[in-house]
Parts: structure tokens; sequence; C-alpha cells
């Protein structure tokens, strides 16, 4: 956790001197990850803010600049992690009431899950961390602990789409 913290102090705004547009960089997100259709398609959309922010960004492809762009990736995908964690939990629920009554014992979707997430949660800050660290005192640190975060966030909300889509 520690080491998160390091990063995202590493890749604050005030530090490059300028602010990102983050509502530009969400809504960018938003079109790709909510107009595919399939899994593919929204695996595709991972990536397309740091690449989009990089080429339009003044100094992108600094290391500051990449770990920037990560870092507005990571907060796009944060913000689509959260609703569909939110949209599972509903679907989790919804369903262990459908079992209650019967099978009661197997009712345990909502429960299940709100431990896998937050278990899921000090894992990837763990991984990331350690991909931070394995760069030593490279600069190369900061670009890999910010795309670490971006994709495990991206992969993680895909992943929470797909437990309910698969069961319907």
């Amino acid at each position: 956790m520690r080491a998160v913290a390091i990063i995202a102090a590493c890749v604050s705004p005030p530090v490059w001197g300028q602010e990102l547009d983050q509502p530009r960089y969400d809504a960018l997100l938003d079109g790709c990850y909510y107009g595919a259709e399939e899994t593919r398609g929204r695996e595709a959309c991972i990536g397309v803010v740091s690449q989009t922010c990089q080429d339009d960004e003044e100094g992108g492809y600094t290391t500051l600049g990449m770990s920037m762009c990560n870092h507005a990736e990571q907060m796009a995908w944060d913000r689509i992690l959260n609703a569909e964690y939110r949209e599972t939990m509903g679907w989790a629920k919804a369903m262990d009431a459908g079992d209650q009554e019967i099978f009661p014992e197997f009712a345990k979707r909502e429960e299940t899950l709100r431990d896998a997430q937050r278990a899921w949660i000090p894992f990837r800050d763990a991984e990331c961390a350690f991909a931070y660290a394995q760069w030593g005192a490279g600069s190369m640190r900061h670009i890999a602990g910010t795309s670490c975060l971006a994709d495990m966030t991206a992969k993680r909300a895909v992943e929470l789409r797909d437990m309910r889509e698969v069961m319907r």
C-alpha cells in the first residue's frame, strides 16, 4: 500500500505542472467501453486513454508524462470498476434472493464477491508495488507502477462485467 501511495505522489499534477483533462479521458474510455458489445471489444479499450494522452499532451512521451497518462487511464478505469462492482453486487444479491428459500447454503454470491473484491484490492496494490520495485532506482519504475495499476484495474472491471454476462 505504501508503494502505491509513493507511485501516486510521484505522478501528482503539480509535479508535472499541468492538469490533465480527466473528464475528456473519462468520456473517451466510456465511448470505447460501453460501445463494445463483447469482452474482446472491452479489452481493446485498455490503453486507449494513456495512448491518446501521450499523443495529445505536451511531454506525453516523457517518463513523467507517461506516468501521468497511465494515472489518467487508471482513474478512468477505476470509475468503471466501481460501477461494474455495484452492478455485479446487485446481480449477486438478486441471484442469492432467488436461491435463498430453496438453497440457502448456496446463496453466497454477494458475500463471496465482496470478499473477493476486498482481497483483490490489496493483491493489485502489492502486485503493482512489485512492478514499481523491480526497477530499483530507475526512472522506468514510475511507468511500470502506474501502468500496472491501470492495467489491473481495467482487467478487473472487464472481469466483473463478464461475471454477470456469462450467467445470463
